[in-house]
């Protein structure tokens, strides 16, 4: 292209665009340069919006917390539990049929069938009543009824809200399930 073919298109380019633009009529209000004041808002400008194409999915948001059942003695005790690695990895083994023993008087505890993953997960934590964990020397999940401190090992997941039911009940074989459901 030539330059002078180059600057006939470029001029023929802003003529348009300036008859358009004067073919638009009289500024309204909302198509006015926008002044701002000492309260006026700043101006904000809309972004069109686009919607996907209709190949993909949008994406779905992550749940933080999943809903347990654990059934003691004939009782639903329901928990939640956070969203990671260990978690996941308990809820892909679920649903599950557990003996849970009491040990030292402060917890309920059951052997797992498989080890949890622990990816990002603390190397140990404290449990509090109502806590629902993970003890990973002995690839089992804890019922905590009573305050515990610090152990290396303990890897607290969730919550449960019947203490009471679990710290008074003997040993038992508890189903645990997702969802709240037995």
């Amino acid at each position: 292209m030539t330059e002078s073919r180059f600057r006939a298109a470029a001029l023929a380019i802003v003529t348009v665009m300036s008859l358009a633009a004067c073919a638009s009529g009289p500024q309204s209000p909302s198509n006015t340069p926008f002044t701002a004041g000492p309260t006026s808002p700043p101006p904000t400008t809309a972004m069109p919006t686009t919607e996907p194409p209709a190949t993909e999915t949008p994406e779905r948001p992550v749940p933080t917390e999943t809903t347990i059942a654990i059934s003691v003695n004939g009782t639903t005790v329901t928990g939640v539990l956070q969203s990671n690695a260990a978690t996941a990895s308990l809820l892909a083994q679920l649903p599950l049929e557990l003996s849970f023993v009491d040990y030292g008087g402060q917890e309920k505890i059951a052997g797992l069938p498989a080890p949890l993953v622990l990816d990002g997960m603390p190397s140990g934590g404290s449990a509090e009543p109502g806590t629902i964990g993970y003890y990973a020397p002995d690839q089992a999940l804890v019922l905590y009824y009573d305050s515990v401190g610090y152990y290396d090992g303990i890897i607290p997941l969730g919550t449960f809200d019947d203490v009471a039911t679990v710290q008074n009940a003997p040993a038992f074989v508890g189903a645990v399930t997702a969802g709240g459901a037995e």
